[in-house]
Parts: structure tokens; C-alpha cells; sequence
């Protein structure tokens, strides 16, 4: 506190009047303090200086003191010398001091009072034994450091202390004995101890200098300590609140140690059995704070450097709880590099765990460490374990992991030890083929060994990828699909993580990962094709696989994959999608076979499927779009592209292959066909399923798909369809089809069929066919009939029935025909038995009623027999048997037999200008023909029949032959008044004749036209291919008008023997039949006799015109022999 002076008087004033009282006092004791000690030895004696100065020191240090002599000598100055002095523990007889001579400097004023107290100090060959017991508590200050009473004493001693102004140890030793420990006791000696210390007490400072030498197994070793010890400001101390606490005192220096030798500092300060790492020497030098801590006092050594061959390390230490009776250590460090080998000989790797030395053995882990920030920490009693953490740098690190022991190799990384593990990050360098960048791991210390978690962050090609997986996915069929991959290209980024024990057989595992590939190829044997342009992500677990936006393509497919597959013997695919957008034609490929037939799919085709359930024999649900497609399939359907389509199926894959199906639907909008049950697809096709459409109006079918000309009605479809193989017929189908009201455009019909009406029953391997009723045109048909073994050969049997029929509906028309492929199919395939029966029929114009036959269609032969029916007068029966090989020309047979026909109903069949003849008509005969011939069927025509026309005209029609020859004879005008044959025509009983049918070549000897006016015969042939008609004709008056007409000038004579002469006029008649020529043959061209056709000709008309005579008036002279025809003289004409 500042004085403060009277005003006028000054502060230097003062001063100088204090100091001249001081010196006055000083000079004043000294004189008297000299006086004392010259008679003191008079007075007291030596006994009584001894006992006193060493009861004051016992007094003043607590403790016994032995003393082989003590001596005062009070010039130059006041000193107390002991010698052989020995001071004991408190509380036992173990001496903690002894030195061989104590030289102690006295002040003289509290000596005056009787009280030791020391200005300088020397002690020469001094021995402290520092000693803890084996509750921890040591000799040295025990009451302060241990948290006792305070002992006054103590604390007067201890500033008696820093009352001494020097203090000096020469050649001392120092003895520290450890007995606290339960593997025995510890001991540890320091020579040439060597100590100095000046203390400045009016700045509460003391100056120490401490060294001292310590001989051990590595050769001589220094420590030297330097600072200074001053006390502890009391606010700075936070549990500073009683009056009675201890003296706080703390130093700050410096420290360093040359040539120490680790191993037996290790042995007396760390706990047993110290790790055999721990040899050499240390050298370090550090700046040393020593203060009071929560428990006794904290030491902290900072800018610590120190050399262990060949390890250099910087840092700091600390010591807390020193003179407690569990002190602990820290020290952190840093390092450059070292090879982690070379590390773990100086450094015990047990610091870490104690699992980490075997581990490292066996995983073969070295490298280039650098040390950035390690601590060690421990306790030096109680057997407590040594730790090390903080954090290294690796660099060209290697390990063998996991159950291959997989080489890492050219590894870097940041390590990081804490407590119970060690974390590694920034990890980079090569896992196998794996390229590492920023990859992390954690080592776990665990009781069971140490446990690895490494996330690996990288980049590998795909071959390694692949060959890497195969050992680490956990689904078999996964790893068995990609171990037959083969030319694999592409790289990947990945992220894997391997978990597990480091010190048993496979303990290390892959727990999963992602893995994101690039431009990756590869061709497998389950791929149609070479797999191109991979990319996306895979997410590897433990569980299994999961897919994440990953695509592809397959030729020109594109893939698209999501979804999961689990891992282990019972993998499991989790909602797995394939979509595939592509060529029709690759599609196909992707499908069992036979499910599409060649080119029946053209366009772009998308399709997508799910995959649930176990890998083995995964269940599928799945969609194929067809709106960018053409489908094909041949009479079924012609889809274009752009019309909306799909199929939808759901089923399950089975073990053995192929595709098992139990629910198939066909989407066509609006319409759906939907098929449940079993369809197995693939190399062997089976069926056991269910069709039911519902009702369906065929007017809402899209136009593209076939349906037999159906415009409309409605369809309803029920069928339970069991069989195996492709051929729908060798099925066992049951079921309903019905139809009702339907309309059908057939091609090749003259009309609509209208009014359609079906009902089938499917039974196993047949049908019912219950009705099938239709109009066409004017005509119906009703039929029911059953259809049995269809799957070999089918057996129809049917009954066809109509109330009015146009038969020319039937009549195939042109080369090919719907009806004609019908038969076709059906002679070569089938066996038909069907009766047919028509209450009303009619051909063109020609009518029947009645009309009935039995058909029968089978090894190519359609064969209608029995045919019968009633024409307008008469009847019609007959059978036409018809050879019809698949898609081949056709040969054909009919035989006929009609009465009762007219004759130009029958003509009319040949045109509206053929019907020139009236009369009925009587036809038998066979005709044959085929279609083989490349210049038509008249060629090939074969067969016989009889004509037989009664009681008709023949009217007047300038090109027919016959009418040539009537206006040749000039009967119309002859007969004028008599007959009109312009008008009425020319009369005839009857007209017959055999014709001859030889390729296409018809020919009659013996054609007869009987009329009341003249008889006319005719013999010759007609070229039906060429048309051209080659005959005679003979005509003679006959009748009534016979007289009349003989006067025609053209009608010459022909004898015949000795009979009369017989009026006859020939005409020849050639070229085509519409038009042929007519030629009149004179009689004297006949003179020598008649030949060829011309005889021919007149004896059909002699025999036509004579019999009839010769049966009447016989002529018994008449010559036997044959009669020798001669013409008579041609008669000269009459004028006109």
C-alpha cells in the first residue's frame, strides 16, 4: 500500500532517512550477534550446540536426524557443518537422506531467537531414497501429496527453505524404490547427481539446476532438468478455500535426457510384463511444467522432441497424480516415416489391443507409417493396461484379407486409433483388381478378436468385377449365370463393404456394396445374344442383389432391369422387372421356343416382365406390347402396325426349363380373351387350360384379325383344352361354341350368308355339331352332325338339309375356290359320310323337287351317290364321283340318267341363243374328264351317252346347221301354204342319237331327226377343244308331203339294189358348231357309190326310212346280200 506524506514534505527525503535506519540495525546485530557467538562456546558447550541445532532441524523437517558430528563456525560467516548425516521416514527407521557433509550458511537474527534458518546450503555426497510403500504412499511429502492434515511444521520448514538464498548438491546419488507393486518391488538409481538452487525470495522464484547420470545395460545415460520453482497464485488454484491448505508450488524448466535407456525406465515405471518392443536408447529434450493438480501434481512435458533409433519423434507428455498412489502418463507425439515393421519393434503393437500383433502376422500387414498425432496413455501401478491412440499415416501399406486372403497392396490411408479400434480413412491403392479411392474401414477390438467393417470405394474392370462376384454374391444361380460369362469388356465403379473376424478361417465376408458399370459387354450362354452398352447400378448385400435403373442392349433390344434377388441356396427373385423394347425378330428370341412361329412378328415390340419367388422355379407376371408390331399369323391374323394390342400373362418358370403359364389374356381392345390354367411353353408344349370369352359381338373384332368373313353376330366361347404338342387337334377339347345371329361374307359366295346360327359341343377328341343354320341369297341350309377322332383322322358325320336350294351356289367357280380348298382339305384329311335333302332346287332355270344323295369324302375322293330328285316332268337320278388331290387338277366322273326333261330348258344352259328346239328330252350316259391337260378339260373327256328328243319343234335359226339345210332345200317356200316353217318350225317325232366321247372328240353314227315332213340322219364328229364339227347329213321326204317334195330339184335318187330309188339329199356340214358351213354334195359325185360318211349317213337313213316299209310289206326275193347303192341319174331341175 502507497504512503502518503504530509504536503512540503518530499518521498526522496524520506528514502534516505529510512535507509540510514536500516544499516544502523544491521551494523547493531551484527556487532552483537559476533559478541554472542564468542562467549556462546563458554556458555553452552558442544552438547548443547549439537542438541540444539539438531532438535531445530528435527523440529523443522518432521522427521529424525542422525549426525556423526556438528560443528558451528561463526567466521568468515555463520555455518553449520554436519557430517554423516542421515535423516529417517517419518514413520519407520529407512533413511531417506543421507549425504556425507551438510554445510548450512546460518542467519543471524533468528538465531539470536533461537530458530535455525539457513541462507545457503551444501551438501556433498548426498543419498535420497525415495521410497512408496505398498499402500502407494511415499516418504517424500506424504501429508501434503496424500491429502492429509496440514502439518505446520512442514509448512515452516518449507518457507524456512525459501528463506535460503543457495542451495548446492554435489556428487549425489538418488534412490527411487517402488513397493507398492504386486510383481514386486521396483528400483531405479541415479548417480553424479549434480543440483543447484538459488532463490530470489523477494520475486517468490527459485532457480534450479538438476543432472544426474544413471549406468545401465545401453552404456551411461544423462538427465538434466533446468527452471525455476515458484508458488501457485491462490485464485488460480480452484479448490483453494481454506485457509489451512498447502503451500502451492510449481515449476517450469527445461528437460533433457541423453542416451537413456527405454527398456528399464519401461521396467520400473510400466507394468509387468513390459513388451519386448521396448529396447534402446532415448535422447529428448522438452520444455517441463510441473504444478499442483486435482490430486497430487501434473507434469507436462511439451516441445518434446526425442530420438529412438531410427524413430524421431516431437510432441508432449503429461504425468497426472504424481505423489498419488495411481499416477497416470499421456504422450503425444508425431513422426516422419517409418516402415510400420520397423515401427512396431520400437513401439508395442499391444498398446493398440493385444489381438493386433497376431493379426498382423498372420495378414501379413506392413508398410510406410508416418506418425502425425499418436498418444500414449497408462498408469504406472494397479497392472493398467498402456494405450495408444491418435492418428498415422500409411503409405505403400499391404494385407491379406478376407477368407481368400486377397493381396491390398500400394495401400494409403489416415489412421485413426481410439480406444478399442482402429479407423481407417482416405484409404487408396489396389484390392485384388479393385482400384481403392477414398475407401474407409474400422478395426473393432472385440473380446471374441478383432472385427472388420471396410467400406471400399473404387474402380475395377468388368472381367475382375465379374470374377470377383461370382465368389462373393451370395445367390447361387446368380454366381452360377455369372461364372459362364465370358468376353467380358466395360469397366465399374464400386462400393463394396467386408465385414467379419480377422482371426478365423473366413471370418471376413462380403456384407454388400453398389456397384455402377459402364459400357460393359459380355456373351453368356443364357443370352440369346452378345449383352452391349451396360450401365446402372447394383446394389450388393448381404440379403442379396438389388437392380437399380439398369440397362442394356441385346442386339437391337434395349433392356431395362429393376428389382431384387436375395442371396443364399434359397434365393428368392423380389419383384425383379425385365423390360424389353426392340426388333420383333430378337424378341422371339428371347421367348421358349415355338411360342412365336417364324416371321409371325415384325415392328417394335415392348415387353416387361416381373419375376417373385424362388430363383429356381420363379413365378412371372408379364405383358408383351404389340402396338409397334405386325403380327402374322397365317388365316388367324394380319395385324398392322399401329393397331393397339397386348398380352398379358402370369406363370412361374419351372426347374426343368421352359415357361409354365396360368393365365394367358389376349388384349385387344375392347375385347378380352383370357386363358387360365396350365400352358407349358418351350421345347415341349402342354396344355390343360380354360377358354370362356364371355358373349362377343364379332362386329367389334378389329378388322386385321381373320374371321372367315364374319361381319357380325355374337360368339360366345367355352373351352377346357388339355393335350400335349403344338397340333390343336390332337387336344382333348370340351366345350360350347355358339353363334347367333351371324353375318359372314365367304369368299368365293354370290352373296352374304345372313342368319347364322351354331351351336357345337367339343368332347374330348370330337364334336357335336347340335345346329348350323344359314341363309345365302334365296336359299337355306340346315345341318347337324357330329365330328369324331379329329386328332388322327377325323370321322364326320352329318345331315344337310334345305327347304330351298339354288344347286349353281355350290358349283365351284374358277380354277380355285374356297369350296374347292374345303373338299380338298377334306378328301385328303377326313372321312365324310353326310346324306343331303332339298325340298325345293334349282339350277339356273332348270327346277327339281325332292332332291337327295349320300356323300361320301374320303383318301381324296368326293363320291355323290345316289342322287335323285324330280325334274318338271320326269326324274333326275345319277352320281358323280370326283378324284381331288391337295391343290392338283381334279378328275371327275358322272353318270346321269334323266326323264322327262325339256329340251330347251336344257339348251338355255348353253346360252339364250341356243334353246332354238323344243320337245322332252331322255339322257343316260357317263362322262369323264380331268383338269390335268394344259389346254383345258374338252380334251380330256371321255365317255357315252344317249339322246333321246320327243314330240318337238325345231325353230328357224340362220346359223344352225340344221336350218342351213332347210333353206338350202327351199322347204319354207315349198311347203308355203301347207306347213309354216318360218314360223311354227320343223316338227319331229324324235330325235336320237349315240354320241362317243374319245379326248374330247364326239362322235355319232346314228343321229335321227323323225318330223312328218322329212327324215334326217347324220353321222360325224365335233372337236370340242377346236370346235370345228365335221359331218354328213342325209335328207328325205317323208310322209304326206313326200310326193310333194321329191319334186325339188336337189333330191337325186340313190338305188339300193334292186329296190326303188330313194329321193336323198346330202349335205355336208363343217367348221364351227355355232356357225358351221353347209355344203350340198351333188349326186354325181356318188357315181361310183357312196363312202366315208356320206354311206354312212344314207343308211342310217335308208334303215331309218325303210324299216318302218320292210316291216309292213316284207319282200321274201328280196337279196340276201348286201345292197350295192348306186345314184340315179340326176334329174334335170324344173324352171323356176
Amino acid at each position: 500500500m502507497r504512503r502518503v506524506y504530509p504536503p512540503g514534505r518530499s518521498t526522496q527525503g524520506a528514502g534516505v532517512v529510512r535507509t540510514r535506519v536500516a544499516v544502523a540495525l544491521i551494523i547493531i546485530l551484527l556487532i552483537g550477534g559476533g559478541a554472542f557467538f564468542t562467549f556462546s562456546t563458554y556458555l553452552t558447550g558442544d552438547d548443547y550446540v549439537k542438541d540444539f541445532f539438531l532438535q531445530q532441524l528435527e523440529q523443522g523437517i518432521g522427521r529424525k536426524i542422525d549426525v556423526h558430528r556438528v560443528k558451528l563456525v561463526l567466521f568468515p560467516r555463520i555455518r553449520l557443518e554436519l557430517t554423516q548425516v542421515a535423516i529417517h521416514d517419518r514413520h519407520s527407521d529407512h533413511v531417506v537422506l543421507s549425504a556425507k557433509k551438510l554445510d548450512l550458511v546460518l542467519r543471524f537474527l533468528p538465531l539470536l531467537r533461537k530458530q535455525v534458518v539457513g541462507k545457503r546450503l551444501l551438501i556433498e555426497e548426498p543419498t535420497l531414497t525415495v521410497r512408496r510403500d505398498r499402500n502407494g504412499h511415499w516418504n517424500l511429502l506424504d501429508q501434503v501429496a496424500q491429502g492429509g492434515e496440514v502439518d505446520q511444521d512442514a509448512i515452516q520448514t518449507i518457507g524456512r527453505i525459501f528463506r535460503i538464498r543457495e542451495a548446492t548438491l554435489v556428487n549425489g546419488k538418488l534412490v527411487v524404490i517402488d513397493d507398492s507393486r504386486e510383481d514386486g518391488s521396483r528400483s531405479i538409481t541415479f548417480e553424479s547427481v549434480e543440483a543447484s538452487l538459488v532463490i530470489q525470495a523477494e520475486r517468490g522464484l527459485a532457480d534450479v539446476r538438476v543432472s544426474a547420470g544413471h549406468a545401465g545395460g545401453k552404456g551411461s545415460s544423462v538427465i538434466s532438468l533446468a527452471g525455476a520453482i515458484s508458488t501457485v497464485q491462490p485464485q488460480a488454484l480452484a479448490n483453494d478455500d481454506s485457509p489451512d491448505s498447502s503451500i502451492p508450488l510449481q515449476f517450469d524448466g527445461t528437460f533433457e535426457a541423453a542416451n537413456f535407456n527405454l527398456r528399464e525406465a519401461a521396467d520400473f515405471l510400466a507394468s509387468h510384463p513390459v513388451p519386448d518392443q521396448l529396447q534402446g536408447v532415448v535422447n529428448a529434450r522438452s520444455h517441463i511444467r510441473a504444478a499442483p493438480g486435482v490430486a497430487g501434481y501434473d507434469v507436462v512435458l511439451s516441445d518434446l522432441s526425442a530420438s529412438l533409433d531410427p524413430l524421431s519423434v516431437t510432441g508432449q507428455a503429461s504425468l497426472s497424480g504424481l505423489l498419488t498412489p495411481q499416477p497416470t502418463f499421456a504422450l503425444t507425439v508425431a513422426a516422419p516415416p517409418i516402415q510400420m515393421s520397423q515401427l512396431l519393434k520400437i513401439v508395442p503393437a499391444e498398446w493398440l489391443h493385444p489381438q493386433l500383433p497376431t493379426m498382423m502376422k498372420d495378414r501379413e500387414i506392413d508398410g510406410t507409417v508416418e506418425v502425425v498425432s499418436a498418444t500414449v496413455t497408462g498408469a504406472t501401478t494397479g497392472g493398467a493396461q498402456v494405450s495408444l491412440t491418435g492418428e498415422f499415416r500409411v503409405e505403400q501399406g499391404q494385407a491379406l484379407v478376407g477368407e481368400g486372403r486377397t493381396l491390398a497392396k500400394d495401400l494409403a490411408a489416415t489412421i485413426s486409433v481410439e480406444a478399442g479400434r482402429l479407423k481407417v480413412s482416405k484409404l487408396t491403392g489396389l484390392y485384388g483388381a479393385i482400384r481403392m479411392t477414398e475407401s474407409k474401414a474400422v478395426i473393432s477390438f472385440l473380446e471374441a478378436g478383432p472385427w472388420l467393417e471396410w467400406d471400399i470405394v473404387g474402380a475395377m474392370t468388368a472381367t475382375d468385377l465379374v470374377q470377383h462376384l461370382v465368389k462373393t454374391v451370395k445367390s447361387e444361380q446368380l454366381s452360377h449365370a455369372l461364372a459362364a460369362s465370358r468376353d467380358v469388356e466395360g469397366d465399374a465403379a464400386l462400393t463394396f463393404r467386408l465385414v467379419g473376424p480377422l482371426n478365423q478361417p473366413g471370418g471376413v465376408t462380403f456384407a454388400g456394396g453398389e456397384v455402377t458399370v459402364q459400357r460393359v459387354s459380355l456373351t453368356n450362354p443364357s443370352l440369346p445374344e452378345r449383352l452391349t452398352a451396360l450401365q446402372g447400378r447394383f446394389v450388393l448385400s448381404e440379403g442379396g442383389t438389388q437392380f437399380d435403373q439398369v440397362t442394356g442392349h441385346m442386339g437391337d433390344l434395349a433392356l431395362q432391369i429393376s428389382g431384387g434377388i436375395t442371396g443364399g441356396s434359397d434365393s428368392v427373385f423380389q419383384d425383379f422387372l425385365i423390360r424389353v423394347k426392340g426388333g420383333a425378330d430378337h424378341v422371339a428370341k428371347l421367348l421358349p421356343a415355338h411360342t412365336i412361329p417364324a416371321g409371325g412378328l415384325e415392328g417394335i415390340v415392348n415387353g416387361a416382365v416381373v419375376l417373385t419367388g424362388p430363383t429356381v422355379s420363379p413365378n412371372l407376371r408379364g405383358e408383351i406390347v404389340l402396338t409397334e408390331s405386325k403380327v402374322t399369323l397365317p388365316d388367324l391374323i394380319e395385324k398392322p402396325i399401329g393397331a393397339e394390342a397386348a398380352v398379358e400373362f402370369n406363370g412361374m418358370i419351372p426347374k426343368g426349363g421352359g415357361v409354365l403359364l396360368d393365365r394367358i389374356e389376349l388384349i385387344v381392345p375392347p375385347i378380352r380373351l383370357p386363358v387360365k390354367g396350365k400352358i407349358q411353353l418351350g421345347e415341349r408344349f402342354a396344355i390343360d387350360a380354360a377358354l370362356s370369352t364371355g358373349t362377343l359381338s364379332l362386329s367389334r373384332v378389329p378388322e386385321w384379325i381373320a374371321k372367315g368373313g364374319f361381319e357380325a353376330g355374337n360368339v360366345e366361347l367355352s373351352l377346357d383344352m388339355k393335350g400335349k404338342g403344338l397340333d390343336w387337334k390332337a387336344w382333348k377339347t370340351t366345350g360350347w361354341l355358339a353363334l347367333t345371329n351371324g353375318l359372314m361374307n365367304a369368299k368365293g359366295a354370290e352373296g352374304p350368308i345372313q342368319d347364322l346360327y351354331l351351336r357345337v359341343q367339343f368332347v374330348k377328341n370330337g364334336a357335336d355339331i347340335k345346329r348350323l343354320s344359314f341363309r345365302l341369297l334365296d336359299s337355306d341350309v340346315s345341318i347337324d352332325g357330329t365330328i369324331r377322332n379329329w386328332a388322327v383322322k377325323p370321322l364326320i358325320t352329318a345331315k344337310i338339309e334345305s327347304n330351298q336350294m339354288d344347286i349353281d351356289l355350290l358349283i365351284p367357280k374358277g380354277q380355285r375356290s374356297p369350296i374347292r380348298d374345303f373338299l380338298e382339305t377334306l378328301a385328303a384329311t377326313s372321312k365324310v359320310q353326310a346324306s343331303l335333302s332339298m325340298a325345293r332346287g334349282r339350277y339356273k332355270h332348270l327346277k327339281f323337287g325332292s332332291l337327295s344323295a349320300r356323300a361320301t369324302i374320303q383318301d381324296g375322293v368326293l363320291d355323290l351317290d345316289r342322287v335323285s330328285g324330280q325334274s318338271t316332268q320326269g326324274e333326275v337320278a345319277g352320281r358323280i364321283v370326283v378324284q381331288l388331290p391337295r391343290l392338283q387338277p381334279a378328275d371327275a366322273e358322272l353318270s346321269v340318267r334323266a326323264t322327262g326333261v325339256l329340251v330347251e330348258d336344257v339348251l338355255k344352259l348353253l346360252g339364250p341363243k341356243a334353246s332354238f328346239i323344243t320337245g322332252e328330252a331322255r339322257l343316260t350316259g357317263t362322262i369323264r374328264g380331268h383338269g390335268r391337260n394344259p389346254h383345258g378339260l374338252y380334251p380330256t373327256l371321255d365317255g357315252k351317252m344317249e339322246v333321246l328328243l320327243e314330240n318337238g319343234r325345231i325353230f328357224k335359226s340362220e346359223e344352225r346347221a340344221i336350218w342351213k339345210i332347210i333353206s338350202i332345200l327351199n322347204l319354207p317356200a315349198v311347203l308355203q301354204g301347207k306347213v309354216d316353217l318360218e314360223k311354227d318350225g320343223l316338227p319331229y317325232n324324235k330325235v336320237s342319237a349315240t354320241v362317243l366321247a374319245q379326248n374330247g372328240l364326239l362322235e355319232t353314227e346314228n343321229m335321227i331327226i323323225d318330223s312328218p315332213i322329212v327324215k334326217i340322219t347324220a353321222a360325224g364328229n365335233y372337236d370340242l377343244p377346236t370346235d370345228q364339227i365335221d359331218m354328213v347329213w342325209a335328207v328325205s321326204p317323208f310322209g304326206s308331203y313326200s310326193q310333194f317334195l321329191k319334186t325339188i330339184p336337189l333330191f337325186g335318187r340313190l338305188f339300193a339294189g334292186d329296190r326303188k330309188g330313194l329321193a336323198t339329199a346330202l349335205f355336208s356340214v363343217k367348221g364351227s358348231i355355232s356357225d358351221p358351213e353347209v355344203t350340198y354334195l351333188p349326186m354325181k359325185s356318188f357315181a361310183t357309190g357312196l363312202t366315208g360318211l356320206a354311206q354312212l349317213a344314207f343308211d342310217i337313213l335308208k334303215n331309218t326310212v325303210m324299216l318302218p316299209i320292210d316291216l309292213i310289206t316284207p319282200d321274201d326275193n328280196q337279196s340276201a346280200g348286201k345292197d350295192t347303192i348306186v345314184p340315179a341319174p340326176e334329174p334335170v331341175p324344173s324352171a323356176p
